[in-house]
């Protein structure tokens, strides 16, 4: 495993779920930054074991989790959470890893994807949010949570970290509209993120937005 392939080892998918990051980044903080307005399906975009879906489910009742993964051992893990911890209304499903992902047709179009401490493990961020941005209805948000660019002892190394004006200059490089970033806490930052009036759907824009089928995974 290569140095940024660090989000595959076991040691730190447990740390994303331990009580320190709580600490350091508290949920209700990221709860705060983001306007949630409007949501009916969410997406988490590699949701590793699942840090954020308690919250979830206390925030948003009625809404429907989408747990995007590429690694089939972490899905696994996820449904066995699911069935011990009872959490209702989520789905995790598998994606192919790709420097352009873009979310299969069966999964009903969502109005957030929520992205945390992912895009940073891309090659190409800008190009990552661009397949995100796609595989959502015309106005649809990308929320992104990511470490700031500086020495913390925890985490990933300061060269596998993004910082905040980069990242923005990424998503702008895409034809995306950045409508809020800032500090979240001193090592984590938030970014808004939609299409711009220039961006152009093009081919991706005959996905379908409903689909008929989808009750079939909602289980």
């Amino acid at each position: 495993m290569s140095e940024t392939e660090y989000y595959r080892s076991q040691s730190y998918q447990e740390y994303l779920l331990s009580s320190h990051r709580r600490e350091v980044c508290p949920p209700e903080d990221v709860y705060a930054f983001f306007n949630w307005k409007g949501l009916n399906n969410l997406v988490d975009f590699g949701s590793g074991l699942g840090f954020y879906f308690q919250e979830f489910r206390k925030w948003f009742p009625h809404v429907w989790i989408w747990a995007a993964e590429c690694q089939q051992e972490i899905i696994d893990m996820i449904l066995r959470r699911k069935l011990m911890e009872g959490i209702e209304q989520l789905t995790p499903f598998h994606m192919d890893q790709s420097d352009h992902p873009l979310l299969p047709e069966w999964v009903p179009v969502p109005e957030i994807i929520f992205a945390s401490l992912t895009l940073s493990t891309f090659p190409n961020p800008g190009l990552a949010m661009d397949g995100l941005i796609r595989s959502m209805k015309s106005g649809g948000r990308l929320f992104i949570i990511d470490w700031s660019k500086t020495e913390s002892g925890f985490g990933p190394k300061i060269n596998e970290k993004i910082s905040m004006d980069k990242m923005k200059f990424l998503a702008e490089e895409y034809k995306l509209e950045v409508t809020k970033s800032g500090r979240i806490s001193e090592h984590f930052y938030g970014m808004e993120v939609k299409a711009s009036s220039n961006f152009i759907y093009g081919y991706y824009d005959l996905k379908e937005e409903e689909d008929e089928d989808t009750a079939v995974f909602k289980q």
